[in-house]
């Protein structure tokens, strides 16, 4: 496998999900894979925690939505948003 497009990491607190990313990195670096940062995107539901991600010292973007597999995922939980496309 030369690149993944999409993956969703899921998690019900920040230090696990902090965890999550920097296995998955460490994994993904061993296999010649790079995770670019830039491209990380944060989408937080449901918690009032707001501590960024880090991945080699740089920050997650937070965002309020982004669409995975071709479905919007919200904030708000919400499909009215992917309805609507």
């Amino acid at each position: 496998m030369d690149f993944v497009n999409d993956l969703c990491l899921l998690s019900e607190t920040h230090g696990n999900m902090q965890m999550k990313l920097e296995d998955l990195t460490n994994k993904a670096e061993k296999t010649g894979l790079i995770i670019k940062i830039k491209k990380t995107k944060a989408l937080r539901i449901n918690t009032s925690k707001t501590d960024p991600f880090t991945l080699r010292g740089e920050s997650t973007e937070d965002v309020d939505s982004f669409t995975y597999l071709g479905s919007v995922v919200a904030k708000d939980a919400g499909a009215v948003q992917d309805v609507s496309q």
